[in-house]
């Protein structure tokens, strides 16, 4: 008798059903009429859909995050490609060479490839934490917002 790793079983399925739906999206409903089909009761069918939503809410701030690291390692880059071009061009042409402009050059060129890694390297321990805050941010940024919001609100009705 043939055996399946669960990998297996899931992407068996995955193809059983693109061929099933034709590329048509299904509801809540059929969904869980293919789950009672292959034995999976309503409770755990509902704490699936539950933990799949939360896995998705998850994803997209990881990708919102992923945006914004790459966005900053840009401008990062951006500010480092204009201030040495400059530095170089200043030190070449009042010495005549490339001397002490060398430095910074290498210096903060480190500090450039290290926060490369950081941004494109996205199962370092480093990008967990630095998501981590970056989600605390995000969190206070909502909350400050709503406060200010309620406070405007708050205001505007009390000076009519």
């Amino acid at each position: 008798m043939e055996t399946y790793s669960e990998e297996q079983v899931d992407q068996i399925l995955r193809y059983a059903l693109a061929k099933r739906t034709n590329g048509q999206s299904l509801t809540k409903q059929q969904i869980y009429e293919i789950a009672s089909d292959m034995g999976i009761s309503e409770a755990d069918f509902l704490t699936s859909v539950q933990e799949w939503q939360s896995t998705q809410v998850v994803r997209q701030e990881h990708g919102e995050f992923d945006k914004y690291k790459k966005k900053s390692f840009q401008s990062n880059l951006l500010k480092y490609a204009i201030v040495n071009s400059f530095l170089v061009a200043l030190n070449f042409f009042t010495a005549g060479k490339i001397g002490w402009a060398i430095y910074p050059l290498l210096f903060w060129g480190l500090a450039v490839a290290l926060d490369a890694w950081v941004t494109y390297q996205t199962e370092s321990e480093e990008y967990q934490k630095q998501f981590q805050k970056w989600q605390q941010k995000q969190k206070r940024d909502r909350l400050t917002a709503q406060i200010t919001g309620k406070l405007t609100n708050s205001l505007e009705e009390w000076l009519k």
